[in-house]
């Protein structure tokens, strides 16, 4: 496993644990994400009664055989639901045992009060596990509430309208990196980010003359659907 301190060349990071082979956030697209060769995998978490749900949207429709809020229903009940192959929406505990020790875990908060929920999942966590952790958000009060508990966590800073605005976050948080879509990156930008001490990080980049590009540009680190093809540039 690739640590975020020991980076060398591209870093492959599965985005939403692969989807392109498996049903996205599930468990078994983490599995597959690994058999692949990805460095890392990226998860999204939502919170539902105080349990943490890997799941991007906050309906059901989408990536799963419900309908409607996940807020209308128990975590008992989202769990019966068939996200994909007879996979179940997993808990952030049950995604944390199946990566520890395998591959770092980008994992990215979806919506309010979060942050507190995954501060006291990884304060279960050893030193050792915490350095292959790596927390990312649009939402920076979220992301503030997770440096407060555990400066020692590395911050992602996803970068939404504003790019000054996400550098000056990204400077206030001590953040690890800052993440741009693939559209906005440009060298200008890539050498912003080295020479302010961040490493850049691009989503979504998926065919091959991008990952090229990206890796021709000097970015650190590329969220992917094909985590296998990052090694074959």
């Amino acid at each position: 496993m690739r640590s975020l301190k020991e980076e060398g060349g591209l870093l492959s990071i599965s985005h939403r644990d692969a989807m392109a082979y498996a049903p996205e956030n599930t468990v078994l697209a983490i599995k597959k994400a690994i058999e692949r060769g990805a460095h890392w995998v990226e998860i999204d978490v939502r919170q539902v009664a105080g349990q943490l749900l890997v799941i991007h949207d906050e309906t059901l429709d989408r990536t799963t055989n419900g309908t409607g809020r996940l807020c209308d229903y128990s975590v008992e009940q989202l769990r019966i639901f068939d996200a994909g192959e007879g996979e179940c929406i997993p808990l952030l505990d049950e995604v944390i045992e199946v990566t520890k020790g395998k591959v770092g875990l980008n994992i990215e908060i979806k919506g309010h009060g979060v942050a507190i929920l995954v501060n006291a999942a990884l304060s279960q966590l050893s030193l050792q596990h915490k350095v292959d952790i790596l927390v990312s958000s649009f939402q920076m009060s979220e992301l503030q509430r997770v440096t407060e508990f555990d400066g020692s966590i590395n911050i992602g800073v996803l970068v939404g309208s504003s790019v000054n605005e996400a550098f000056d976050w990204a400077q206030k948080l001590k953040a690890y990196s800052i993440h741009f879509s693939q559209g906005k990156v440009t060298q200008e930008l890539v050498n912003q980010a080295h020479s302010t001490g961040l490493k850049l990080y691009v989503y979504i980049v998926n065919e091959m003359a991008e990952l090229q590009k990206m890796k021709t540009l000097g970015v650190d680190a590329v969220l992917s659907n094909y985590p296998c093809r990052v090694s074959g540039v």
